[in-house]
């Protein structure tokens, strides 16, 4: 069948191999892609404006906020620190002297200049905690060293060295964790306490102890129960914090064994008296 002229010139024509027929669609996604692309080369960057003036001002302006809250806790601080000196019992008022500090801040603010209504809450929780941070270092600060002391000394590691150096054998009093309880345990694994101190051996006992205190000690004194009765006297320092008291086991009642306490007194009138628990006496034989 033969074919008109004007079909032949209304046929597309056709398309020459290894060239790939693209769609509608496909060449409106072309079109878009290099418009995007246009329109990303034409963007530029442009960071906004910078007020120096206008940032150095809040800069100095929040820094005068904070040293001036710093200086009105040190003023509560203080005043709740003196009412604990004056009578230890007041610390619940003490303790409510910072918290009335803590709800004065709205209104002390705006008596120094600051404009709070522009405050938000990280502003607040900044100033509040500067204030409170504050108020406990200094309240602890005024009832500590050396503004005041409140703190006994402490008395530790209490040994008695039994004979003559350096063959003396040492007994010392410590925490069982085993029974729950304190008592005296020979430093020397192969010896037996009860057979360590004897009252006809004449021994030289040595009655040392670590002794400290947050501030000076006044007096260390020794209480030591005897067969003619209590002997107080004074224990003499040996260096690092150690003190001691020297007698003799012939002075001893072998049945009261050896018994004795501790007093040390600080510069500030505290007192410790060792031990502040029940005492077991070191057995003395005959």
């Amino acid at each position: 069948m033969e074919v008109s002229e004007n079909a032949r010139r209304t046929r597309p024509a056709p398309i020459p191999k290894g060239i790939k027929q693209t769609s509608l669609f496909e060449r409106q996604m072309a079109k878009k892609r290099k418009k995007d692309r246009v329109e990303k080369e034409e963007y530029e960057f442009r960071p906004p404006d910078f007020d120096e003036k206008e940032f150095l001002r809040k800069e100095m302006s929040d820094t005068r906020t904070m040293v001036l809250t710093i200086g009105y806790a040190v003023l509560f601080g203080v005043s709740a620190g003196v009412m604990m000196l004056v009578n230890e019992e007041l610390f619940p008022a003490a303790f409510m002297v910072g918290i009335a500090g803590l709800v004065s801040l709205k209104y002390f603010y705006p008596l120094i200049g600051v404009d709070t209504k522009a405050y938000q809450k990280k502003n607040w929780l900044g100033g509040i905690a500067n204030f409170f941070f504050t108020f406990l270092a200094i309240w602890v600060l005024v009832l500590n060293v050396p503004f005041s002391d409140h703190s006994v000394p402490e008395v530790e590691s209490v040994i008695v060295w039994v004979g003559d150096d350096p063959d003396a054998r040492g007994i010392e009093y410590r925490f069982i964790p085993t029974q729950g309880v304190y008592a005296w345990v020979p430093l020397n694994s192969t010896d037996v306490l009860n057979n360590m101190i004897s009252k006809s051996a004449d021994q030289k006992l040595n009655i040392t102890a670590k002794i400290t205190d947050n501030g000076n000690l006044r007096s260390i004194v020794i209480e030591v129960t005897t067969a003619s009765g209590q002997v107080t006297s004074p224990m003499t320092g040996e260096g690092d914090f150690r003190f001691s008291y020297v007698m003799y086991s012939s002075a001893l009642d072998p049945g009261a064994g050896l018994k004795f306490t501790i007093k040390a007194t600080d510069d500030a009138g505290n007192l410790y008296t060792w031990p502040s628990t029940t005492f077991l006496a070191i057995p003395v034989g005959a």
